[in-house]
């Protein structure tokens, strides 16, 4: 994201330390293999130390703290890096977005969508928005200011609260919308896109989005029968013992749970439980 104010400030304070202490300092860099998809705040580099820096908010989520938690472990064991925390205190986040304003967008971005696709998306886009800055703050990793588009669905993104899948579909939907805005020409999302992104604002605002985390983990929890440890049994042949009259199909289920959830993600949640009781097989007959 576009870093600015306190943030901006701690990172300028960080470089200053790192390389009066001997590092060479970068910012904004994109890390080698096998990390390459991650772009940090900044790298020191002082001989054979690698020290990757990330800015972050001294009152940011359980769940980020967690996320940081596992990055620290992948690059120490993946990379032999060294993962340093910076935190800054945020300035006032932006007030919550009322719910009633959008569902109502919401609903009338859908009653126009057919006489109005252009219209429609510029409402339902302003409804995402908000449902968006919502469901950051039910996550506690609301931004401190404003973000612009992409920098906030990418954010949210690196926060677990949207999936990649959900990340690439808003994408694809503000760059529409900012064509519209701009009065450029665009293609407005098809009706099955546009259900999908209706009830994904209606959802997220709610604070109850299909999240993939936590579609697996509702899985299990209702219907892989758990031991005295909390993992699931498996039975004889692999495969979970089930809750009730299971066996149970794990993508019917998320399906009929999560209506607002994207094909890609029931999928890929369909792949981690699917992985996971064989996992869980393999290490019952050990």
């Amino acid at each position: 994201m576009t870093m600015n104010g306190p943030a901006y400030e701690a990172l300028l304070n960080a470089k200053a330390k790192y390389e009066a202490d001997g590092y060479a300092v970068s910012v904004k860099e994109r890390l080698s293999k096998p990390s390459d998809a991650f772009t940090t705040d900044a790298v020191a580099r002082r001989d054979d130390e690698f020290v990757v820096v990330e800015v972050k908010s001294a009152n940011m989520s359980d769940w980020s703290r967690k996320r940081l938690e596992e990055l620290t472990e992948i690059l120490r064991a993946d990379c032999g890096w060294r993962l340093d925390i910076i935190t800054y205190e945020p300035d006032v986040a932006p007030p919550l977005p009322d719910l009633d304003h959008i569902n109502r967008r919401v609903q009338e971005a859908q009653h126009i969508a057919e006489t109005s696709p252009d219209g429609a998306s510029l409402l339902l886009w302003s409804a995402i928005e908000g449902a968006l800055l919502r469901a950051a703050h039910e996550r506690g990793v609301a931004p401190a200011r404003p973000l612009p588009t992409r920098s906030l669905i990418q954010q949210l993104t690196i926060d677990g609260v949207l999936s990649d899948n959900q990340s690439r579909e808003l994408k694809d939907f503000a760059d529409r919308r900012n064509a519209i805005a701009h009065g450029l020409c665009a293609v407005p999302p098809s009706p099955e896109q546009f259900d999908w992104l209706s009830r994904f604002a209606l959802s997220a605002a709610a604070g109850h989005h299909a999240d993939l985390h936590d579609m697996v983990v509702w899985f299990e929890a209702h219907y892989a029968s758990p031991d005295e440890a909390g993992v699931p049994h498996v039975s004889d042949v692999g495969g979970y013992l089930w809750l009730d009259s299971g066996p149970h199909n794990a993508e019917d289920v998320l399906r009929g749970q999560f209506e607002d959830a994207l094909d890609a993600d029931v999928d890929e949640a369909v792949r981690i439980i699917e992985r996971d009781g064989l996992e869980w097989a393999r290490r019952d007959q050990l």
